[in-house]
């Protein structure tokens, strides 16, 4: 952990300041140590580099994953407050860092295709937008999507739920503007309106109450900050009525069997959809039934990546879709303002929104501090 990060941590229970105690750095970071509420006394230890900032009825996995270091400092085993959520929201929130856990440490590698990636996403925000800014990556994964907002000059914090930012730090921890954080979307660990933006990238239609979790977000964001979010719309087809079945099974099922199936499937896809997508797009006469192939896109990616992608679509317990309308309604609950729901369809449907927080005096057209200039309520962009 770098010393810079303590500045913007709080507890998550109480929101006040925290002490840090060390007991091993390394080149001007913490490698292990205990952060300390000053207010109501809970701890979060330092694990890895990392501070672990999870409420109570989340943090069980994570000691179970880290004996070695609750062995050494079994004083932090007591644990800090419970969030006070219901048992039903937090088992589902265990099961999803356990999937998240697996998947982004066994997935988390970095390819150069990341960024076109990236941008696609958080498209209408280009490179442009984050020089000099303080932002923070709500459901940080493996860390790919900090990497390149932090390259573009942000000074980046990653927040995850799961063992994925031990994957994150890792790709990351180069980079002295990035820094990463284990912790519960729903209670975020900071101060509010300590970041210029916050963005959420295919993490909160994974939550139990996703629109709860758009919402939480909101109030970290300083005034005249933006709010963005990539969420599932509606989906069809046939890969996605296949995936609902399997996902009846592969749900419960142990990742190690889990991660066979979705290599086989991948090596399915390999052969009957991407290896003839590859050869018909180049037959214009047949560039039409190219297109009609299942995750034809998935064509250029390693062969990894789409066995991560199998991975994500059946092994992560909570999956929900939205249409826009549900979207816009997210927009005017969270109070902000400049609102824009844009689709996006390449294979399945899916929505960037975002939106401003009011600024205590609201710009004026043509102000720097607006958003994207005035953006329309909603947008639509087709693609393949």
């Amino acid at each position: 952990m770098k010393p810079r990060l303590l500045q913007l941590l709080r507890c998550p229970i109480c929101v006040a300041p925290l002490d840090v105690e060390t007991f091993a750095s390394r080149d001007d970071e913490i490698v292990e140590g205990a952060l300390r509420c000053r207010k109501c006394g809970a701890a979060y230890p330092i694990i890895d580099h990392i501070p672990r900032m999870l409420p109570d009825d989340l943090a069980g996995e994570m000691r179970a994953l880290n004996r070695d270091f609750f062995t050494r400092h079994p004083g932090l085993l007591s644990g800090s407050a419970s969030s006070g959520r219901d048992s039903e929201s937090a088992r589902d929130l265990k099961r999803t860092l356990r999937s998240f856990s697996f998947q982004w440490n066994t997935f988390g590698d970095m390819y150069g295709f990341w960024e076109e990636n990236f941008l696609d996403y958080v498209s209408p925000l280009t490179p442009e937008f984050f020089p000099g800014k303080l932002g923070l990556d709500a459901g940080c994964g493996f860390g790919r999507h900090l990497h390149y907002a932090a390259r573009y000059g942000a000074e980046m914090v990653g927040l995850d739920l799961s063992e994925a930012v031990l994957a994150a730090y890792r790709n990351n921890r180069d980079n002295r503007r990035a820094h990463i954080v284990q912790g519960d979307i729903y209670r975020p660990p900071f101060a509010q309106g300590t970041f210029d933006f916050v963005y959420s990238i295919g993490v909160l239609h994974h939550l139990p109450d996703p629109e709860r979790g758009f919402r939480s977000l909101a109030p970290y964001v300083t005034p005249g900050g933006t709010l963005f979010a990539w969420i599932y719309g509606p989906r069809r087809g046939v890969s996605e009525a296949v995936t609902r079945v399997l996902r009846r099974f592969t749900t419960r099922m142990d990742y190690r069997l889990l991660y066979a199936l979705c290599a086989t499937i991948a090596a399915g896809l390999r052969v009957f959809s991407h290896y003839p997508y590859r050869a018909l797009s180049k037959i214009p006469s047949l560039s039409w039934l190219a297109e009609k192939l299942p995750l034809h896109d998935h064509a250029r990616y390693p062969l990894k990546v789409v066995v991560a992608d199998a991975f994500d679509r059946l092994s992560v317990p909570l999956v929900r879709y939205y249409t826009d309308e549900d979207l816009r309604g997210w927009l005017d609950a969270a109070g902000l303002v400049d609102g824009q729901v844009v689709r996006r369809f390449r294979n399945n449907e899916s929505w960037r929104v975002l939106g401003r927080v009011r600024s205590v005096v609201e710009p004026g057209p043509g102000s720097p501090d607006a958003l994207v200039g005035r953006p329309t309520p909603v947008a639509v962009e087709s693609g393949r």
